[in-house]
């Protein structure tokens, strides 16, 4: 991108043949509010969360006999470092006496809001593209960097190996249905989706009745287009994709289709919306809203400068409200 830009970059803007021009700027519309819990208002650089258990489950006592005693279980912790993101958007005098402002096209300083907005919608959508890595490389205009995406247990969002508070048996999000992992998206997988969160337990070890009702995917793709055909039928009382008349075996559920998931665009996911809190899944914490600053007029050239900025983390601590598959039907 041209800094800062100039007519010789946008001539048409100058250009008296040309009657009308107008900004063409991406549409806006949020998504990460729908799969993260939002915590905004943040006054610390660090903000670090843990958790302590309940208690297991009460034991019989016989007659005379002491109560067995049992305490708490201490969880794990998760630190979120607030980070800036920004963008400036710059003009020469002229561009902005002669293009922007005699074209109307103010407007196109809000788009330096959007380019913080789309990060954001990226950022939170790599938790789920990278669902089963700890690590990934990020892109953008500053360089590139790598991201570590890992729970409270050291691990990635999905697993088959997470490690419990009190030591004992793992727990899995992996969505399968006792032999087949990584199921493809059928209405079969949708069963085994409700399977896989009922075994989930608690940090001492009780189920945690994890209740799946919303599904993520990326939009456009096979399991988007086949979730609102099985929803179809599913809403009608009916089995996807069968003649049986079994009434469906699966509760309706609500589908979140994200432009945002680019790469790993077969995989699939169910969250418990009821435990989208700041306990469970995963979270975003906001210290600054996004903010336009602005304008600032360098006094030697006249340049005119809008600035963008922000400053969030996001991550998760306990990612027992979500499981997910990556399509993949393996044995």
């Amino acid at each position: 991108m041209p800094n800062p830009l100039n007519i010789n970059d946008a001539a048409d803007l100058v250009d008296v043949a040309i009657q009308d021009i107008w900004l063409k700027g991406s549409e806006r519309q949020t998504f990460y509010n729908q799969y993260f819990n939002v915590e905004t208002g943040v006054q610390d650089y660090y903000l670090k969360d843990s958790s302590l258990s309940g208690l297991g489950l009460a034991g019989r006592v016989v007659e005379n006999a002491a109560v067995t005693s049992q305490s708490p279980v201490q969880g794990f912790d998760k630190t979120y470092t607030q980070v800036q993101f920004g963008v400036i958007l710059p003009f020469t005098k002229h561009m902005w006496m002669f293009g922007i402002k005699k074209r109307n096209l103010e407007n196109v300083v809000e788009e330096a809001k959007k380019t913080i907005e789309d990060k954001r919608e990226t950022l939170c959508a790599d938790h789920l593209d990278n669902a089963w890595d700890t690590t990934y490389s990020v892109n953008d205009i500053s360089g590139n960097y790598t991201r570590t995406i890992t729970g409270g247990d050291g691990l990635s969002l999905i697993g088959t190996s997470h490690t419990r508070e009190d030591g004992g048996a793992a727990w899995v999000n992996e969505i399968t249905d006792g032999t087949t992992v990584n199921m493809d998206f059928e209405y079969d997988a949708l069963k085994a989706a409700v399977r896989t969160a009922s075994r989930i337990r608690g940090p001492t070890g009780k189920p945690l009745n994890v209740s799946p009702d919303t599904l993520v995917v990326a939009r456009g793709y096979a399991p988007h287009l086949r979730a609102l055909e099985i929803l179809g039928a599913v809403n009608k009382g009916f089995i996807a994709g069968s003649a049986d008349h079994d009434g469906a075996g699966v509760s309706a559920y609500k589908v979140i289709a994200l432009p945002w998931i680019t790469t790993n665009t077969a995989y699939w996911f169910m969250f418990d919306s009821s435990m989208k809190n700041n306990r469970y899944g995963l979270q975003y914490k906001e210290s600054q809203p996004i903010t336009l600053e602005g304008p600032n007029k360098v006094f030697k050239t006249g340049e005119i400068q809008y600035k963008a900025t922000a400053f969030f983390d996001l991550g998760f601590n306990d990612g027992r409200n979500i499981i997910g598959s990556k399509n993949t039907n393996a044995t």
